[in-house]
């Protein structure tokens, strides 16, 4: 039993530093996802608010931003996005829901409401979303919000 009862210290120590990856991650990669989102969008991140996290310790973060329809059609279409309404219910409107799950922009608690929502799609690294640090995103999914005129984008790292 006395074996037992030094390794709960241990144990202990694993779940503190397991608990802090997913903070740690966020952190230290936050300020570069705003970096290459502000590139991506052609915006200036020192004149507009972004409000930016990685999704857990993936390669996926997301960003909150103030737009209007305006600026959301130009993004579209500068960017060649495929328009849809987004359906939580439909992997097929919002394709990282199928693989990632509701995180990031799809998930309601963290961007605001989801469902019905006019969204944007392109994946398959595009050209329009390489980075001029020689990196490039995979996806790039926007979601609207009218109402609350802000968009919510989400992005994958691409691998390589």
């Amino acid at each position: 039993m006395a074996g037992m009862n030094s390794q709960i210290p241990v144990l202990g120590a694993c779940f503190i530093l397991l608990a802090s990856c997913s903070g740690l991650w966020n952190a230290a990669n936050r300020s570069s996802l705003e970096t290459d989102v502000a590139q991506v969008l052609s915006i200036d991140p020192a004149e507009v608010s972004m409000q930016c996290a990685m999704v857990d310790t993936t390669r996926t973060g997301y960003c909150v931003l103030p737009a209007d329809e305006t600026q959301v059609d130009a993004w579209a279409r500068s960017l060649g996005l495929s328009p849809r309404r987004a359906s939580l219910s439909d992997g097929e409107s919002v394709p990282p829901l199928a693989s990632e799950g509701p995180v990031g922009c799809l998930d309601a608690g963290r961007s605001g409401a989801v469902e019905g929502q006019p969204a944007y799609w392109i994946g398959a690294r595009p050209t329009s979303l390489a980075l001029g640090s020689g990196g490039q995103f995979e996806y790039l999914l926007l979601i609207f919000d009218p109402a609350a005129a802000q968009a919510c984008v989400q992005v994958s790292y691409a691998y390589g």
